[in-house]
């Protein structure tokens, strides 16, 4: 869906990844620069290829490719391969974005697209992490501090023993750039008092995710608050409220549409990282959420159990009443007009002409017949 601040959005929404990627960069050093800048890299060239390949001026304003690039770029962990990130944004790009119509009009959320594009075909390189200050090589991303990420123990049932300051820094393996907990908080704050993005989606997608983990908590035997903590405070719950949940192409307009919206999220997200494979359900939560967004408009409207009105149907009688213009026209031209056709319209067009502009006396009426007999009989 089309949204006239679409430009503002994605600047403003790419200085807020800036933090993340300081941050990203301190902890696993300049490989994140340079995983960011080939996944915006890739994004632009795709643009500038379909802009040539449709004969289109290039849109230099718009910034959405480059965003989800690296809102998805931030997902992943350091060492993540480079091919990966290239694949992954390219086909997001390409597919979910130009193959739909382009800028404002496609379906899908490009950064989910890209992360379940990357989490199907290359788990074992997307679904691990990095120790904090581990050394990274930067083209091959080798390290020896690959390990499992703290979202990963708990979906296998395990407790991490990381303090709540470590996960709220983000001083844990995980990705390179949304477990920055405390930043992304911050963020949130500046763009919702800047009125940059609405509390709507946000909040009612974190109010679900918090009542289904108090509700339902995954660590059998641990207390219910430390649990709902774990299940916050990792992985990328945050960072995808602040960061996807808020895209304007693929989110609704209307405040009750936006609160049903992340609500819908918020369910779907936990029951996939539940029961799913992979602990990153919000992703996929979210592209089938994109599939219902007229839907959920339509409900918030009031408007999807509406029968369209239907024009009367006219009676028999009603029917056989109507006059067929067209239909009598077209058999008239279509007929050849004989001699005593042409005779009888050019005597109408006389007693048109004779009758028909003023009133007359019969005396008149009797002598113009006689009048126009005769000529008949001359003619002939």
């Amino acid at each position: 869906m089309t949204n006239i601040q679409r430009k503002n959005h994605d600047k403003y929404m790419l200085i807020a990844t800036l933090p993340l990627i300081f941050c990203g960069t301190v902890l696993y050093g300049a490989r994140v620069l340079l995983l960011c800048a080939i996944a915006i890299a890739t994004a632009k060239v795709v643009d500038v290829v379909v802009s040539m390949v449709r004969h289109e001026a290039f849109d230099s304003t718009d910034h959405s490719s480059e965003l989800s690039a690296v809102v998805f770029c931030l997902m992943l962990p350091v060492n993540v391969p480079i091919y990966v990130i290239v694949v992954s944004v390219l086909m997001a790009v390409l597919v979910g974005k130009h193959f739909f119509g382009g800028k404002d009009v496609y379906p899908f959320n490009l950064a989910a697209l890209a992360m379940c594009c990357a989490a199907v075909n290359w788990s074992d390189k997307v679904f691990v992490a990095v120790t904090p200050f581990s050394k990274v090589d930067l083209w091959s991303g080798y390290t020896t501090g690959a390990t499992v990420t703290t979202a990963g123990i708990v979906k296998a049932g395990g407790v991490p023993t990381h303090t709540t300051m470590d996960l709220l820094l983000g001083n844990h393996p995980g990705s390179m750039g949304s477990d920055f907990v405390l930043v992304i908080i911050a963020t949130a704050l500046f763009l919702l008092i800047t009125k940059k993005i609405t509390w709507h989606i946000p909040v009612s997608f974190l109010a679900t995710c918090t009542a289904i983990a108090l509700a339902f908590p995954r660590i059998y035997g641990f207390p219910r608050l430390e649990s709902l903590q774990l299940e916050l405070l990792n992985g990328v719950v945050l960072f995808t409220a602040l960061f996807m949940l808020n895209e304007p192409t693929t989110t609704p307009h209307t405040p009750k549409a936006k609160i049903i919206y992340g609500i819908t999220v918020g369910v779907l997200g936990m029951a996939f990282r539940y029961v799913g494979g992979f602990e990153l359900g919000s992703c996929f939560a979210l592209l089938l959420v994109n599939t219902l967004d007229g839907v959920i408009e339509r409900f918030a409207d009031g408007t999807l159990f509406e029968k369209k009105a239907q024009k009367p149907k006219a009676t028999k009688t009603e029917k056989q009443s109507q006059p067929k213009e067209e239909n009598l026209k077209k058999t008239y031209k279509a007929q050849p007009k004989g001699t005593m056709d042409i005779i009888s319209e050019a005597e109408d067009n006389i007693d048109e002409v004779l009758y028909s502009t003023r009133t007359i006396s019969l005396d008149e009426i009797r002598r113009a017949e006689a009048e126009h007999n005769a000529r008949q009989k001359g003619d002939k």
